[in-house]
């Protein structure tokens, strides 16, 4: 194991490295890991609101406590957008030299304008959240280097002597805010008069479109499940896929109940349940990461992290893993985290297609049920079992990754330690 992992660590750190230098992705890994708090916070607050247990649902219903974790789940997962729009631009401008608050202004400014709202009323939270992470990032990235270029070309409205820094620097920032502006202005307006309506569904739209046909098969659901946690990995969340198919496995599950009550075969091997087999622990099969990280780890961070997010991630929240390690546009737990799902979906359909397990009843599992009691309730004992199958072998494909980004997150608390 220890040989393997140094061949991991030989063949891609040079390639984490290389990412790593650019400037933006390690501005994007500060500010997920500056997030951290909402992110949990979030988190815990989403499974408290959904976990789909009759008695808990019923105390939480009854003694408010829902609306409550339903309000911190609205006003920080749900619009974790926004929350990128603020600290992201603040942190690649600093990556890149500037001063980092007039152009964090007007990078949020930007994204505002280009949003979707309803005048002198509200912005609906509708592109707030995941749907509008994407075009944040993309924001962030394009305000920062523009107004730098500006900048750098001394093209900016120049003040006189003994004018106070501040005034100068927000006289400075004018002509980009201006731009920039005017340019998020003409796009949201001009998108509104198109079927797209916004930049956002813009961005969705050229995901969806292509993926309008697609049916039920083995290779489709495959691809469904590939996309969506590729998608993830950058940023986009995987619901902009599986709402292409959910139509499609709503249907297979109904056809398969009713052939269950009138005693006759089951008819789909997959349906809207045959999800709780292929991700264990949320997009990217990452529960094993979990306990690997809460009990295994030797770096503080991520032993820390491990014994926050295992909870979460037993009823298939991971956010805490994709943006505390980050798991996003980390090249270092790309392979583990694409490959999950791919083994998983494959292992699942050829137990069920063989015969090893039977096909599912067609019940409706919700996606907070946790590991193992999600597989009892799609199919009785045999699909539980399976669960527990597929969570031992995702953790052992995590284990050199984890070990890796364990060494070199320790690595760099050792560094930390010894400049203090």
């Amino acid at each position: 194991m220890d040989r393997f992992i140094d061949v991991l660590q030989k063949r891609l750190m040079p390639i984490a490295k290389k990412i790593s230098d650019i400037k933006f992705l390690s501005a994007l890994g500060a500010t997920f890991q500056i997030l951290l708090p909402v992110i949990l916070l979030g988190s815990f607050a989403c499974l408290g609101a959904f976990l789909n247990i009759p008695a808990w649902q019923s105390f939480v219903k009854n003694t408010g406590l829902a609306t409550i974790f339903m309000t911190i789940q609205s006003l920080t997962l749900s619009i974790i957008a926004l929350y990128v729009a603020i600290v992201l631009p603040y942190q690649y401008a600093t990556k890149v030299g500037m001063k980092p608050l007039s152009v964090t202004i007007i990078s949020f400014m930007t994204f505002l304008l280009i949003t979707p709202h309803k005048l002198y009323t509200d912005i609906p939270t509708q592109w707030l959240g995941y749907p509008g992470l994407f075009t944040a990032m993309l924001i962030s990235a394009f305000t920062v280097r523009f107004t730098k270029l500006l900048q750098d070309k001394k093209i900016y409205l120049r003040m006189p002597e003994g004018v106070p820094p501040i005034v100068e620097e927000s006289f400075a920032s004018l002509v980009p805010a201006l731009f920039s502006a005017l340019l998020a202005v003409f796009i949201e307006a001009g998108l509104a008069k198109t079927s797209f309506r916004s930049i956002h569904q813009v961005i969705y739209s050229l995901i969806q479109v292509p993926l309008q046909g697609i049916g039920l098969s083995y290779p489709a659901y495959l691809l469904v499940q590939i996309l969506s946690t590729l998608f993830m990995f950058f940023g986009i969340h995987g619901n902009a896929v599986f709402s292409i198919i959910s139509p499609l496995t709503l249907a297979a599950s109904a056809e398969n109940l009713k052939a269950l009550s009138s005693g006759l075969p089951l008819p789909n091997i997959i349906t809207d349940s045959f999800s709780v087999l292929c991700q264990p622990g949320g997009i990217g099969g990452t529960f094993g990461l979990a306990f690997l990280m809460a009990f295994t780890a030797k770096s503080k961070r991520l032993k820390t992290l491990g014994k926050m997010a295992i909870i979460p991630a037993i009823f298939g929240i991971n956010e805490p893993l994709l943006f505390g390690i980050p798991i996003l546009l980390n090249p270092l737990l790309f392979i583990p985290y694409i490959l999950n799902p791919i083994i998983c979906t494959t292992i699942s359909y050829l137990s069920i297609a063989l015969g090893i397990t039977p096909r599912l009843s067609g019940v409706i599992v919700n996606w907070t049920m946790p590991q193992i009691v999600s597989g009892f309730l799609a199919q009785g004992v045999p699909t539980a079992i399976l669960q527990i199958v597929l969570i031992i072998i995702t953790t052992l494909i995590w284990i050199p990754f984890f070990k890796m980004v364990d060494r070199q997150i320790m690595l760099e608390e050792t560094e930390e330690t010894l400049v203090k």
